[in-house]
């Protein structure tokens, strides 16, 4: 899996609203015992240079990453994995154009090699149609347009198998369920919070790549998120 695919993850993770005595408007999400605020969450964000209309997009992935980090966390030491260290603090600034001890380059970095282990532990399953198919309706090219525009999904459904998607399929399973226990509750400003898991398939003789998020869709709640 090469860096870029990586770092272009856009996360898709959602959890429970928070409740009763974890009910602080300035928290943002308790990860086990640790209270996340929204402060935090807008001053990691703030590292990265983005547009006003994109303030809650960043914001929630900042707090996905941290999501991501905790229960990818627990996972691997639960599983007793050793986490890689294949993504340096130095590729992450280097592609976000930041200082190496930028908070937002420590979150990245960590949540990515988290995320390779984990990758590289789980099984590939072969998808259904189902599968295929959400895959090829979220397929484009770097230029931005679509697949569809190109190919039929009969044309590619063959591409769409174990090897290019079966791995991304496997690892939401696993955040699935374990974000599901994982007792983790966010803020309802964030409802829908996502998280995406890159996947990659080579087109046409030419083998031009398409990309797509295999998405994690964990909210229970229907709140309207707020602008973060």
């Amino acid at each position: 899996m090469s860096r870029i695919r990586v770092l272009a993850l856009v996360a898709a993770l959602a959890v429970t609203s928070l409740a009763g005595c974890r009910s602080d408007p300035d928290v943002a999400a308790y990860l086990g015992e640790d209270a996340v605020t929204i402060a935090e969450v807008r001053g990691i964000a703030a590292d990265l240079t983005f547009a006003p209309a994109q303030r809650g997009q960043v914001t929630g992935y900042v707090l996905g990453s941290m999501i991501i980090r905790e229960v990818g966390g627990r996972i691997a030491a639960e599983r007793s994995l050793t986490v890689r260290q294949e993504t340096t603090p130095a590729m992450v600034a280097q592609y976000y154009d930041l200082p190496a001890d930028a908070r937002i380059v420590t979150l990245v970095t960590d949540t990515q090699n988290i995320l390779l282990t984990l990758a590289a532990a789980v099984a590939p399953v072969e998808p259904d149609r189902d599968q295929q198919r959400a895959a090829f309706e979220a397929l484009y090219f770097p230029s931005g347009r679509p697949v569809s525009e190109r190919y039929t999904f009969e044309q590619i459904q063959y591409l769409l198998n174990r090897d290019s998607i079966g791995r991304m399929i496997a690892l939401r399973r696993l955040l699935d369920d374990a974000v599901a226990t994982s007792g983790i509750t966010v803020n309802p400003r964030y409802a829908g919070l996502t998280y995406g898991l890159p996947v990659e398939v080579r087109l046409g003789q030419s083998g031009a790549p398409a990309r797509a998020s295999i998405l994690v869709h964990l909210t229970v709640d229907e709140v309207s998120a707020e602008e973060a």
